[in-house]
């Protein structure tokens, strides 16, 4: 964001009309307030998990996460490439719709320098350093939807927003308006459902359950009681065909390990994302492995920062006077 007294509403780049919460990092504190240690968003009461540097850091770890996944940014690349290729007439549009740390719509601005990138959320990224030209980011709430960008980008990209969003049909409908026609809309989220060796659902109970699989169902709860859409993942593929104006649906499911005890090794400490960046050059070639530990050392650290929220349920894992 922009650190002067202006305000960062200003067009760049031909950008669409800007932001309905377009601020500067000196009116933190209207977007920011801190909640057991952390710092939270003061917008919406649905997304109560960290907004600080931590909390980026760890969405980072999430993003190469998802692009080792993908084996690139972007699901159905040649379509995608095709949606951004040059025009002699305009530059592409491309949106992050709960950009987070910002490395995604950083890493769409790198690849293609022709368009023009926004990430949208509800503060600032915290960890980018240096932005490229054709990048922005703007202060918006997506559940108030999106009428100033209608018809104004070629990709838009929402990852991990489920939790955030009261009405998850609306969203869609509303991204699809903001689409070029020929425009593409890109979704992914993880589950808190956790699956056996076999695939299938485990299912929760009191005396069986693991302490992920408790942190993960208290949160669950929490999340949904405090309005957050947690079935989206479920049901997606159906709402998106509801959509008139989108067609070619396509949806997927990938399986990952959380941690390396498929492969009978032991628990380790949590890795941090430099020295992650390490080990991935140094074992590329064995990439559901790395995986493995990627998301091992994310889910580490989404259980910290989960402790808000399960602090303000005053859930026993967490009681309220620790």
């Amino acid at each position: 964001m922009d650190e002067s007294d202006e305000t960062s509403s200003t067009r760049r780049a031909g950008s669409p009309a800007p932001s309905l919460y377009s601020l500067t990092s000196s009116d933190e504190r209207l977007i920011l307030r801190e909640a057991y240690g952390r710092i939270v968003n003061s917008q919406i009461e649905s997304y109560f998990l960290p907004a600080d540097y931590e909390e980026h850091q760890r969405l980072n770890l999430q993003h190469r996460l998802y692009t080792m996944v993908l084996g690139a940014l972007y699901p159905a690349a040649p379509l995608v490439r095709w949606a951004l290729r040059p025009r002699p007439d305009r530059r592409p549009g491309i949106m992050d719709v709960g950009a987070g740390s910002g490395s995604w719509a950083v890493d769409m601005a790198r690849e293609f320098p022709h368009c023009d990138v926004v990430g949208v959320d509800l503060v600032p990224p915290r960890v980018v350093e240096q932005l490229p030209e054709n990048c922005r980011f703007e202060i918006d709430d997506a559940n108030l939807g999106f009428a100033h960008f209608r018809e104004t980008h070629d990709v838009v990209h929402a990852r991990a927003v489920s939790m955030g969003i009261r009405d998850f049909p609306a969203l869609l409908r509303e991204l699809a308006d903001t689409l070029r026609p020929g425009g593409m809309l890109l979704l992914g989220d993880g589950e808190m459902q956790l699956y056996d060796e076999q695939r299938q659902p485990l299912q929760y109970t009191e005396q069986d359950a693991s302490w992920v699989q408790r942190v993960f169902f208290a949160a669950y709860n929490a999340m949904r009681n405090r309005g957050g859409c947690m079935d989206s993942n479920y049901m997606s593929p159906t709402w998106l065909r509801s959509v008139e104006s989108l067609t070619d649906v396509g949806w997927d499911k990938v399986f990952v390990p959380i941690g390396p005890w498929i492969y009978g090794e032991k628990d380790s400490t949590a890795w941090s994302p430099t020295i992650w960046s390490l080990i991935i050059r140094a074992v590329a070639n064995d990439k559901e492995r790395v995986l493995a530990e990627m998301l091992r050392a994310n889910t580490l650290a989404f259980i910290s920062t989960l402790g808000p929220l399960l602090l303000r349920h005053a859930h026993p894992f967490f009681p309220r006077d620790c």
